[in-house]
């Protein structure tokens, strides 16, 4: 198997008709190379303890856990030293409800240390690098589920994503990605960022699956698959400084949907990106000074002892440190979060404005997940981008940002890649709460961009 050959749920369930679970993630490890340098798990279950469950839908079915959602049954890190040895003893809602449908937990992936980056380059616990180039970063902060669902190891993983870190690696590694609007999957147990965008998401192989998953944690069931699909093109800011081959792709991307029967609509949300830089990040800071503290006193070993001052102490990333060392400086004041919180309320009306178009209602937004193929792996700060230095957090998350912010349910989805093999991502953004339509969008949209039938 190619290590970068994602394998759907039907793909696994036929294996599991002839081998057992642990037999299966034995042969997945090899052949994916999960063990070869990519720095996907940190923490694996021992293979005789996997066993098959025997009803559910998803009945022996693996999932990996990014290292940051709380699982009964391993550690729950976060990524960072001072969460090396947690043990929350619980599930987060998305596991439990994967558990009750016969999933079975694997173990648990590596991060961007506390989810607060886009390259998974964990200076405490190593790199994520990218399947298609070991050289590359896989993306963040969910980079090991991404490689996991990339390399055949898993047919599906947990992570989560504030302003990025689902799709942002899905897109880097070729895999769907799948952010709900926040809370649909539920909350708290899991290390937190932010509770106004914070939510737990699905890396899979196809859109179907991720239809799957999200049905299975809701209990809401799919929507029909659309038979006319009206899909804005927000250009101003999302189409704008694209690398040469990502702009390429991106144009065929949308000439196939045109030649599909999908009405493409020229629209805007206004000041999107200059909106989202006054509000993200403030939110961010503010609200992980209050929420980190108050989930460390819910933990019951040692760790529910941990001052926000100790996990910033003894953080090993140097851009994770310089993040949290705002937010406990005390600069997002009370003032300056309300202040925020408005601004996102004018995001979110700029949103609910390019959608409800003058000449009737859009279905979603669609643009290029990044702006570019994923960067060498060690350009944290800074990477070359069309023939200059650009911020790689900054760039990496130019175009997810704004609707995470904005509480923007969104689905990356692999369309092309580069003349060197790197995966190119493209999302599809919908209205908050629209989740399920959205899913079926984005499965009439998969069916046209990959000429495969809608499941």
């Amino acid at each position: 198997m190619s290590p970068h050959a994602a394998r759907s749920l039907d793909e696994f369930r036929g294996r599991l008709s002839l081998s057992p679970v642990a037999e299966i993630i034995a042969e997945s490890l090899d052949a994916g190379h999960g063990s070869r340098g990519l720095g996907v798990f940190l923490a694996l279950a021992e293979r005789a303890d996997l066993s098959v469950p025997g009803s559910g839908s998803l009945a022996g079915v693996p999932v990996a856990v990014k290292d940051n959602l709380d699982t009964h049954d391993f550690p729950t890190t976060g990524g960072t030293p001072a969460l090396a040895s947690s043990r929350p003893g619980r599930d987060h809602h998305a596991v439990a409800r994967l558990r009750a449908a016969g999933a079975v937990v694997i173990g648990k992936t590596n991060l961007h240390e506390l989810a607060l980056g886009i390259t998974s380059n964990n200076a405490a616990f190593g790199p994520v690098r990218n399947p298609h180039d070991p050289s590359r970063s896989a993306g963040g902060s969910s980079g090991g589920s991404a490689v996991a669902v990339a390399t055949g190891i898993v047919p599906i993983a947990l992570g989560t994503d504030t302003g990025g870190s689902v799709r942002v690696p899905a897109a880097h590694c070729g895999v769907v990605g799948w952010r709900p609007t926040v809370g649909r999957w539920g909350t708290g147990r899991g290390v937190p960022i932010s509770r106004t965008r914070d939510t737990a998401g699905v890396l899979a192989a196809t859109v179907g699956d991720a239809v799957l998953v999200d049905e299975v944690v809701t209990g809401e069931p799919a929507a029909p698959v659309p038979r006319h699909l009206r899909i804005g093109v927000s250009r101003p800011g999302f189409w704008d400084d694209l690398h040469p081959e990502v702009a390429e792709a991106m144009e065929r991307a949308l000439d196939d949907l045109a030649n599909g029967g999908v009405e493409l609509v020229e629209t805007a949300v206004a000041d999107a990106h200059a909106l989202d830089a006054e509000c993200g990040f403030p939110i961010v800071f503010h609200e992980i000074a209050q929420d980190l503290p108050a989930y460390l006193a819910t933990l019951p070993g040692p760790e529910r002892e941990l001052t926000f001052a100790d996990v910033l102490d003894r953080t090993a990333s140097p851009d994770v440190r310089a993040a949290l060392e705002v937010a406990a400086s005390g600069t997002v004041t009370e003032d300056v979060y309300r202040q925020a919180l408005a601004t996102r309320e004018q995001l979110r009306a700029a949103y609910r404005a390019a959608l409800d178009h003058p000449d009737g209602p859009i279905d979603a937004l669609v643009y290029p997940t990044v702006p570019m193929p994923a960067p060498p792996l060690g350009d944290d700060e800074t990477t070359e981008h069309n023939g200059r230095q650009v911020p790689t957090f900054l760039t990496n998350i130019r175009n997810t940002g704004p609707g995470s912010t904005a509480g923007m349910p969104a689905i990356s989805l692999p369309v092309a890649t580069t003349s060197t093999g790197l995966p190119i991502g493209l999302s599809i953004e919908a209205a908050p709460h629209g989740d399920a339509r959205l899913l079926a969008v984005s499965r009439a949209a998969e069916r046209v961009l990959t000429g495969s039938p809608a499941r």
